[in-house]
């Protein structure tokens, strides 16, 4: 085991070199705010799932987007177990450790035109055959004005 200090800021950057058989720890200042900042980041990591988790399909999201495995079976199982988990935890939100990523989650996510995306893409191409139908209309509408540009023409050559 070393004491990896050097470029190491981060007290959760623990790694284990495979070739010299070392653990590498950062060190740990321990203080009186130590067990408060545990619990807070505890809190702050639970905090922002449950942010991100509020049905059954926001699981399966995660889940079919790869940031979750289920192992629960039941989606809304584990919705339930995220939100009863911060019951028990003292917090402050002065010290919300993804405070600046939630941030910028929820200004993007009220952005009228990410709106406007979101449920275009949840309301009418929610599968692959959507967009694939939604272009060869576009691509049919675009031939018969074409078609109809050439007939008006033709029609307008003949009467000259």
């Amino acid at each position: 085991m070393q004491n990896q200090e050097q470029g190491k800021k981060n007290m959760f950057d623990i790694t284990f070199d495979n070739d010299t058989k070392e653990l590498k720890i950062p060190t740990l200042k321990v203080g009186d705010s130590t067990e408060r900042e545990f619990q807070n980041f505890i809190w702050s990591t639970n905090t922002f799932i449950c942010k991100l988790i509020n049905t059954g399909k926001d699981v399966e999201l995660l889940h079919k987007s790869g940031i979750t495995d289920n192992l629960l079976g039941n989606d809304e199982t584990v919705t339930k177990m995220f939100n009863k988990l911060g019951d028990s935890i003292y917090y402050s939100p002065k010290y919300f450790y993804y405070k600046d990523m939630a941030d910028q989650v929820n200004k993007h996510c009220q952005k009228k035109w990410n709106i406007w995306k979101a449920k275009l893409k949840k309301d009418y191409f929610n599968t692959p055959w959507l967009p694939i139908s939604f272009l060869v209309a576009l691509l049919l509408l675009m031939l018969t004005i074409l078609q109809t540009i050439f007939s008006l023409l033709s029609y307008y050559q003949q009467r000259q």
